[in-house]
């Protein structure tokens, strides 16, 4: 981010009574000074409290990565970066993205979701620099006012995964589907129909961002492009010639990896393609004719009362800090601090409650846009529509579709997982403020809009860290210290989650358990604990039970795997789970779960993990057959009738 020096427009004194203008007396030019440095002291106080929640609120996500765990979800994205070349088929290739990273360090789960979430803020603060300087000018803020306003607004990205009440902060497809459209969209801020330097960056950034998108989710990817071609059709930045560079880089950078990944793009394309095939098998609800939809919204009273409140209150405060009357800025300023206290207080633990605001919770986002809008319509009225440019709409529908883009292929609700991408819809309310950028208070009014951004934020993440996906208890009461997967990579669970991987970890070691062993989950939701042991998860990275066709998909599962790898696997099994698959796969490969394999332990699992209460009983059973005989059977199994 350039702190290059820059100046803000001179603005005279300007002076009326009621018979014509007259020369401004001392009286009027002492008033007119104490008003400026009233104005300025105000926006220090807000600049100041806006830079401290930016680090405290970074700070205490980066320190609650280390708490928690998902036995599924979570797992099977640690699953798919530990060994990626692993599965010969895969829809989402995020786990290849983020394998370096994996290794690098070491496999230490905090330091991968401290460093995920770094690297989406940081992409989120930079972009956010630019985004000022592109709609708003040079002149209009100051270096300092654009470094604190976009830390400010990066706070959103930097926990989006947390966002809307889940706490998975892993690197995932989903976190690669937000960085991808980050690095979009810094492309398309710099992109111009001209050829220059940044231009040139720029358009290559677009190439980038769509790569990334593809390897996160293809059906990401799509929709990226498609709202691609309509922001530089409409903004008049579309040059074939130019639009060769983004199409060369995301097409370069997808056959690289496919070279990489496969060895070939024809078995790339397979890989893909079994990919949606297991899908389709597994009826998750993937299926190409579901994408196109909007989901049940379904915010609830209480929800849609917070936001009217919220929204109220952040346009107050925005408001306040541009007029003219000089109680209403001290009551702007006042207001802009109770924002930036209230966070604080909740980031300092000094209170443990939520808004309750259920699932949907996340879309309270929207309240900062909608204050920013109010704000813009408030100052400007109807004219101020006129001279936003069309570069400008065109921004403003860009960044109003890409968390659709976001969640464009995913089987969950659009409306909950769409808000984990909502700092966009932030970016889409601030271009609608281009009119009044010109005004000398017009700092003031996006620091406060920050503070607001910043403090849903944190409320919303605050429901995360008390009620964390799947697991039962808030992170802050966790204090069972456990190494999971690599040496060194310690978190902090709850009692019950602790002593459920303790028991699981200390009953494979016992066993005679190595670690690289291929491993059948029959539970349907326990890749965590396949990880926490070291077993190999074969055929896919999560057996997942459940769904329609999650016996069938097991079945397709195993036949990828080598009769070796199946002779030699142990079984993870959970006789009465809500989710389990059934035994009866096994004879796909000519094994007998009742003959075949014998039970070395059993457990329980912890209330509350894959996200049920109830304990239930898992077994751990090893195969006891001769390898000879296992493969024997597997191969007489797989032959054609």
């Amino acid at each position: 981010m350039s702190c290059e020096k820059e100046y803000l427009p001179h603005y005279r004194l300007k002076w009326h009574v009621y018979f014509g203008k007259r020369e401004p007396s001392v009286t009027d030019i002492t008033i007119n000074n104490y008003k400026t440095q009233t104005t300025a002291l105000a926006e220090r106080v807000i600049l100041c409290f806006s830079a401290i929640v930016t680090v405290f609120t970074l700070a205490w996500v980066l320190w609650y990565s280390r708490y928690g765990i998902d036995f599924t979800d979570e797992s099977f994205y640690l699953v798919w970066m530990s060994n990626p070349f692993n599965y010969s088929v895969s829809e989402t290739q995020f786990g290849f993205i983020y394998h370096p990273l994996y290794d690098l360090l070491d496999g230490n789960i905090a330091a991968l979701r401290q460093t995920n979430i770094m690297i989406t803020f940081c992409l989120s603060w930079i972009i956010g620099n630019s985004f000022l300087k592109t709609v708003f000018g040079n002149q209009s803020l100051q270096c300092k006012h654009r470094i604190v306003i976009s830390g400010a607004v990066a706070t959103a990205s930097a926990a989006s995964l947390v966002i809307a009440g889940f706490w998975l902060a892993t690197p995932s497809y989903n976190s690669l589907a937000l960085q991808a459209l980050l690095v979009a969209v810094a492309g398309l801020l710099l992109s111009d129909k001209h050829a220059s330097r940044a231009s040139i960056i720029g358009w290559f950034l677009i190439g980038a961002g769509g790569w990334l998108a593809f390897m996160a989710k293809p059906t990401t990817a799509a929709a990226l492009g498609l709202c691609t071609g309509f922001y530089l059709l409409f903004a008049g930045k579309l040059s074939v010639r130019l639009l060769a560079i983004s199409v060369a880089t995301a097409v370069g950078f997808i056959v690289l990896s496919a070279f990489a990944i496969d060895g070939s793009i024809v078995a790339f394309i397979d890989r893909l393609k079994g990919g949606i095939e297991m899908l389709r098998i597994l009826g998750s609800g993937h299926a190409g004719d579901k994408w196109l939809r909007l989901g049940d919204f379904q915010l609830g009273e209480r929800g849609k009362f917070i936001l009217v409140v919220c929204t109220a209150v952040f346009f107050s405060a925005a408001y306040f800090s541009q007029a003219t009357m000089k109680a209403l800025v001290h009551g702007g300023t006042m207001l802009s601090i109770v924002f930036a206290l209230a966070s604080l207080s909740i980031v300092l633990g000094l209170t443990h409650k939520t808004l309750g605001a259920g699932r949907f919770q996340g879309l309270l986002i929207w309240s900062a846009p909608f204050a920013t809008i109010l704000t813009g319509f408030s100052i400007y009225h109807f004219k101020g529509f006129l001279q936003i440019s069309r570069a400008n709409w065109a921004l403003t529908l860009t960044f109003l579709a890409l968390p659709y883009v976001y969640v464009f292929g995913t089987n969950n609700n659009y409306w909950v997982s769409g808000a984990l991408a909502g700092i966009f819809w932030v970016f889409a309310g601030l271009v609608l403020l281009n009119p009044i950028a010109s005004n000398r208070k017009f700092p003031a009014v996006l620091l406060s809009l920050g503070l607001a951004v910043q403090m849903i934020t944190v409320i919303i993440v605050h429901s995360g860290i008390e009620s964390p996906y799947r697991q039962p208890q808030p992170l802050r009461d966790n204090d069972y210290k456990l190494e999971i997967g690599r040496l060194g990579s310690t978190l902090v669970l709850s009692k019950g989650f602790g002593r459920y991987f303790a028991e699981a970890i200390d009953l494979a070691k016992q066993s005679g358990f190595k670690q690289g062993t291929p491993m059948i989950d029959l539970t349907g939701q326990s890749p965590g604990i396949l990880y926490a042991i070291g077993a190999s998860n074969i055929g896919q990275v999560w057996t997942y039970g459940g769904y329609p066709g999650s016996d069938a998909f097991a079945v397709a599962m195993l036949k990828m795997v080598t009769c070796h790898e199946l002779a030699t696997a142990w079984l993870l099994v959970e006789p009465e789970g809500p989710r389990k698959i059934s035994p009866g796969t096994l004879l796909s490969f000519g094994a007998n779960m009742a003959t075949d394999f014998e039970i070395v332990g059993t457990f329980k699992t912890a209330e509350g993990a894959g996200g049920y209460k109830e304990a239930r009983v898992q077994q751990l059973l090893k195969p006891i057959r001769p390898v000879e005989d296992a493969m024997a059977a597997c191969s007489a199994g797989r032959k054609p009738k």
